[in-house]
């Protein structure tokens, strides 16, 4: 029969030294390589942002492709890299991604670079008589249209929009060309308050809102606007559409 063994035949463990020196410097060397790679994300992105205006892949693609010069630059800052495992470089990788990520959107926007257009929207039309200051019933335009009826002492039109930019408009223009007739710019203002639409809440058009009221003289069958914004990049967005007064 096998003799049981007994607690004084069973092996000690003993726990390994910890070696705090050699754990102190691996956390230094992870801070350290952490900044490298946040600092080398703001190089991928001002990389991608000179290449965003050629094309938005090539710039997407070239940001990525910098993240790989992690390998060479890292022990540029002192770093070794010769002990990194592989979720080590999976960590810095996603560090740096996530980093120059944030910073390319930053540098797309103001104050850095504006590569977006401005926009023209939220267009109402409606009969008016100079001076009134009551509601108006204002009509939206559909198929780029809208049937005016000219009733009573209607003699005018009133124009209703929103002309907007993440960087702010540059310059507002607004023409107007009576059919068979040669085109020309008409004023307009900046609305302040709620706008004489009836059923629109002052939220409805906030900064950016624009009116326009022009007689139709000289007199024709339809009178064709059309707007154009340019924001301070000098990009431009327009809309046109054609009053039919009835």
């Amino acid at each position: 029969m096998a003799r049981r063994k007994r607690k004084e035949d069973e092996a000690d463990w003993v726990a390994p030294d910890f070696d705090e020196v050699e754990y102190m410097r691996r956390e230094i060397q992870g801070a350290h390589a952490a900044i490298a790679t946040i600092l080398w994300a703001v190089v991928g992105a001002i990389v991608a942002f000179l290449l965003f205006s050629v094309h938005p892949a090539l710039a997407f693609f070239a940001g990525i492709a910098v993240g790989f010069g992690l390998y060479f630059i890292l022990p540029l800052f002192g770093i070794e890299t010769d002990a990194f495992k592989r979720k080590d470089w999976a960590g810095h990788g996603i560090t740096y991604f996530f980093s120059w990520l944030a910073f390319w959107i930053i540098l797309l926007n103001p104050p850095f670079g504006d590569f977006t257009d401005p926009t023209v929207q939220g267009i109402s039309v409606s009969p008016y008589a100079l001076g009134y200051t009551g509601d108006l019933a204002c009509l939206v335009p559909t198929g780029g249209q809208v049937a005016v009826p000219m009733t009573g002492s209607n003699n005018s039109v009133y124009i209703l929009f929103r002309a907007t930019d993440n960087s702010g408009i540059a310059s507002l223009h607004v023409t107007v060309t009576p059919a068979s007739q040669t085109g020309f710019e008409v004023g307009w203002t900046a609305l302040s308050g709620k706008s004489q639409c009836a059923g629109h809440r002052p939220e409805d058009y906030p900064a950016g809102a624009y009116n326009v009221t022009f007689a139709l003289n000289p007199p024709a069958s339809s009178y064709t606007f059309a707007i154009v914004a340019t924001d301070r990049a000098g990009h431009t967005a327009s809309a046109s559409f054609l009053v039919l007064p009835q």
